[in-house]
């Protein structure tokens, strides 16, 4: 094959935004984003969900544009792999896709309480089996046979026309219930649930082709905290990985393999590893609702009602050098550990009870969060950060705050859509095998 024709694509279907990336080789050819319009109305707070029709919809429209002007050898994908949805015997989505967001499963029913009381499990809301096991006791699932998948999963199944989906232990991993020494669900927990090994997709821990596109072949999916890692970071033997959305998270690879605690995940990576990851439930959110705070003062005072991180971002920078910071936990959408968790401001004192003081503040507390993940998982061979995402692209004064309190040197990646290009890297291999 032509060097020509060695492009590989990758697609990360986002909660809000659907992205592809064309890489030949280690260069990025163009990237492709649209925004994730799938969201539907709901009538409970609990309630996160979105039409897998319209998110395929996306996905072949992208794919379509990119081969008007690009040859593309092999497709990967990649996505939001706590969700999980409801797939017909002949590939139709006969649900919604219940997103990592829908905490039905903890908010509207004990479902949660009582896999843990039930089983060895924990499983927090958002995660499929939990979600899968609240639908059942509703009587909220299909009465045909059905499958369950993930988002990526049915997307594929239905580009390559397959009955049954496909599940990487990534994504498997991220619904609960996985065992790192089965390298399976625990099976026998599941039964003890009511939930049939019948209804899971195909599992699968190789780099594999599950079918083809219009003649190209497309690799099982991956975990979208996976494919982030591959497209971010060149030395993953010595460095950690920090990622700042909306949400954050903290993760590094290991050839110490646990089954992870109730702080941190252990997930599948490859033959060797896994992958150590910390979720904050916040994030850059956090920062985002100090600006709302702003936003909404300057409006009552009369200004335009528009963004204010400039002002935010130049009070954060003199609370930094100011050097006198309260202590502001930012968990303020609970932890994975604890849902019930509150945030908290301690270390209040005359001369930091200020606007610049709390921005300082909610920054540190931020990546401090992070670092408390971070000292629990096995670092000592870390030697370097890599930081991505939106949250610290856009905020420099950000990536200064992450090398105080880690103590370690902070570098960016050289391309944005980390997780399309790590799947567009996981395709192209899995095309090799």
């Amino acid at each position: 094959m032509s060097e020509q024709k060695k492009n590989a694509v990758g697609i990360d279907i986002g909660t809000t935004t659907v992205s592809a990336i064309v890489l030949n080789g280690e260069q990025v050819v163009q990237i492709y984003n649209v925004p994730n319009d799938s969201k539907l109305e709901v009538e409970n707070p609990w309630e996160h969900i979105q039409s897998p029709e319209r998110i395929f919809t996306l996905v072949e429209e992208l794919l379509e544009d990119i081969l008007k002007t690009y040859p593309v050898s092999s497709i990967g994908v990649t996505g939001q792999m706590h969700g999980m949805l409801q797939m017909s015997h002949k590939g139709e989505a006969l649900s919604p896709l219940y997103t990592w967001q829908d905490t039905r499963a903890k908010d509207d029913s004990n479902a949660c309480d009582e896999i843990s009381r039930l089983t060895p499990h924990r499983v927090p809301a958002g995660y499929g089996l939990a979600t899968q096991y609240h639908l059942m006791n509703k009587r909220e699932v299909p009465e045909q046979p059905y499958y369950i998948c993930t988002i990526m999963d049915y997307i594929i199944a239905r580009l390559c026309g397959n009955s049954r989906p496909v599940i990487h232990i990534t994504n498997a991993a991220s619904w609960g219930f996985y065992s790192h020494t089965l390298k399976n669900f625990d099976l026998s927990a599941l039964e003890k649930l009511g939930i049939s090994e019948q209804i899971l997709p195909l599992l699968t821990e190789k780099k594999e082709i599950v079918g083809y596109y219009k003649s190209i072949p497309v690799a099982v999916s991956i975990g979208d905290n996976q494919a982030a890692f591959m497209g971010a970071v060149t030395k993953p033997e010595s460095t950690v990985l920090l990622n700042v959305g909306t949400g954050s998270q903290v993760s590094l690879l290991s050839e110490k393999i646990s089954e992870g605690t109730s702080l941190i995940e252990a997930r599948p990576y490859d033959e060797k590893c896994v992958l150590y990851s910390g979720s904050a439930l916040c994030g850059g959110r956090a920062y985002a609702m100090l600006e709302k705070l702003f936003r909404t003062y300057a409006v009552a005072c009369g200004l335009p009602d528009q963004p204010r991180y400039d002002v935010l971002n130049a009070f954060a920078k003199a609370g930094v050098e100011q050097g006198t910071v309260p202590k502001i936990r930012t968990t303020f959408a609970g932890t994975r550990e604890n849902p019930a968790a509150k945030g908290s401001v301690i270390g209040l004192e005359e001369d930091n009870f200020t606007p610049e003081g709390f921005s300082a503040g909610v920054l540190y507390g931020m990546v401090r969060e992070l670092f408390e993940m971070y000292e629990t998982m096995p670092h000592a061979h870390i030697q370097t950060i890599v930081a991505s995402g939106n949250g610290v692209r856009k905020n420099p004064l950000l990536q200064q705050v992450i090398e105080t309190v880690f103590q370690l040197p902070v570098t960016l990646p050289d391309h944005t859509e980390e997780a399309a290009f790590g799947a567009a890297k996981f395709g192209r291999e899995a095309c090799e095998f």
